[in-house]
């Protein structure tokens, strides 16, 4: 019996797809689709997608910006300085975004997170969704903005806790420098730079700390002993992988990596945005907790040594802080425990 060849089968090529519309792109179209826009109006609304372009991604494809990403957004702006106001008026707008301490008083007003969310639904709704059919969904759909405090809100033992064990599971700079703001109550940026030779043995007591070298202030540059949670979960292992000179994060582009990823984690642990009393709870908030939590068992003064604020209420006894030594400090890192 003849076995039948079977007969061969005629394959279309498959056609790659285009490339999905950039952010860029489609701010250029939206220019364009705009052009009643007022000369004020449209310098206005540039100088806002300066920042967008920045925190969002300018090649970043349209249709992978998610309802999250506007969320953090709007979180990022609030925080931001108003840049008609000196010395903010000189820095660019990366510049901004690497601040982590801007004065209350020196912040936008909430209406401008509003104007913020307002020219997102323009582009994304109006243009992409509704006029160009380039997303089926837009991801400001549903996005609310109320007017709320400008400051920092704590975050709660419990909530602290469901952070850091989240934390602990993960590797590299997403495990250790959420890790570090918890447990030294440093600035982000002060923790994003560390190298190598910045984590020290300290003789006397026999306890690594971090030299945390900030040159803009003299308060800002100190020693920072290292919590026994961080060591017991392995950060001197970690750090014993890196040459002296080595950043200990070599994988983080910019600051923003670290606010994006820890909203993200935020709310898919569900803890709100917003305190009973209207602060926002963001990345910086892992400092105020810190210090919240510091100043229940420790005096001032040590605790202002270990976050890096100037020395106050001391009067002639200032002169004499710099003798706080790494033994000194302990107590302070010693009585925070997020387990």
């Amino acid at each position: 019996m003849k076995q039948k060849i079977p007969l061969p089968v005629a394959v279309s090529p498959v056609e790659d797809s285009a490339p999905a519309m950039t952010l860029q792109k489609a701010w250029d179209g939206f220019l364009v689709f705009k052009s009643d826009w007022n000369p004020k109006i449209r310098k206005g609304n540039e100088k806002y997608f300066m920042v967008i372009r920045e925190v969002l991604g300018a090649d970043t494809p349209v249709d992978k910006i998610t309802r999250r990403d506007i969320k953090n957004l709007l979180e990022v702006v609030a925080g931001l300085p108003r840049q008609n106001k000196k010395p903010y008026n000189k820095m660019t707008v990366r510049e901004c975004l690497d601040l982590d301490e801007v004065p209350e008083d020196d912040r936008v007003a909430p209406k401008t997170v509003k104007d913020y969310l307002k020219l997102c639904q323009g582009l994304f709704s109006t243009y992409l969704t509704s006029e160009m059919d380039i997303l089926a969904s837009s991801p400001t759909l549903n996005v609310r903005y109320e007017a709320h405090s400008k400051s920092y809100g704590d975050y709660s033992k419990t909530e602290m806790r469901r952070l850091v064990a989240h934390f602990k599971n993960l590797s590299g700079w997403k495990k250790w420098i959420p890790l570090l703001l918890a447990y030294t109550g440093a600035r982000r940026a002060e923790i994003a730079k560390l190298k190598r030779s910045d984590v020290r043995l300290d003789d006397d007591s026999q306890r690594y700390y971090i030299m945390i070298d900030d040159t803009k202030t003299e308060a800002g540059t100190r020693q920072v002993p290292l919590s026994l949670h961080l060591l017991d979960l392995g950060f001197l292992d970690y750090v014993e992988g890196f040459s002296a000179g080595d950043s200990l994060f070599p994988d983080l582009t910019n600051f923003n990596q670290i606010t994006h990823f820890f909203h993200d984690i935020r709310e898919v642990l569900e803890i709100p945005y917003l305190n009973d009393y209207g602060a926002r709870r963001v990345v910086h908030s892992l400092r105020h907790t810190f210090i919240t939590e510091a100043r229940k068992t420790n005096e001032l003064t040590p605790v202002q040594k270990v976050v890096g604020h100037e020395h106050s209420g001391e009067g002639q006894t200032q002169r004499y802080t710099h003798k706080f030594t790494v033994t000194n400090l302990l107590p302070v890192v010693d009585g925070i425990c997020w387990d």
